[in-house]
């Protein structure tokens, strides 16, 4: 464990030596809204409605339970553990509000790493499009990873904490995908049968 301290706050200092350029600068700083709270409370239900319509009320339940179990579950991981923030000098806290709960591990990474990689594993397991079944997990995982180096960029996390939260919401994300029931594929004979039905 004293590694694992020592190393986050090396690297926590060494964060403030990287000074990017104005625009990546903002696009850091926005992009870790995509593991607000607040932008899940909207996203989780209307993402369950969308599954809903297109894959029924299991599907969708499966989806908005485990999403809110994930977010709930870090909350309580969070006030179990109360691990401090970084020092606020630490942080880059230009347009940001100073952080008040516990550290570890990151809320922002754990919801992201379970919404955007959760939803997209439940609806590659319904696509039979190779590149789609490649495209979406990559780049859900990748909005996930995005979030959670924002979080080091901003100084208001431990890189330990941004790992955890990435391992937290992941397992929740797969959870799901596996809860979800595969789809069946017709057999020969159920294809035979559709296809005697339509020409009687």
């Amino acid at each position: 464990m004293e590694f694992i301290t020592n190393f986050d706050h090396s690297l926590a200092s060494q964060n403030l030596d990287f000074v990017p350029p104005a625009w990546l600068d903002q696009l850091l700083r926005n992009s870790t809204y995509l593991g607000d709270s607040r932008l899940m409370i909207f996203l989780i239900p209307l993402l369950g409605i969308y599954l809903q319509r297109i894959k029924g009320w299991g599907t969708a339940l499966i989806f908005v339970l485990g999403a809110s179990s994930a977010c709930l579950t870090c909350e309580a991981v969070k006030h179990l553990v109360n691990r401090s923030r970084p020092e606020v000098s630490q942080m880059r806290l230009d347009g940001i509000k100073v952080p008040t709960s516990p550290s570890f591990p990151s809320g922002h990474t754990f919801s992201a790493s379970a919404l955007y990689p959760g939803i997209a594993l439940i609806l590659v397991r319904f696509s039979s499009s190779l590149p789609l079944k490649i495209a979406l997990p990559l780049i859900s995982f990748g909005l996930a990873l995005l979030v959670g180096y924002t979080r080091i960029y901003l100084g208001v996390h431990f890189f330990s904490d941004v790992v955890a939260g990435l391992v937290g919401g992941l397992t929740f994300a797969l959870a799901m995908a596996f809860l979800i029931p595969k789809p069946v594929s017709p057999t020969p004979s159920t294809k035979i049968a559709a296809t005697s039905s339509l020409l009687t």
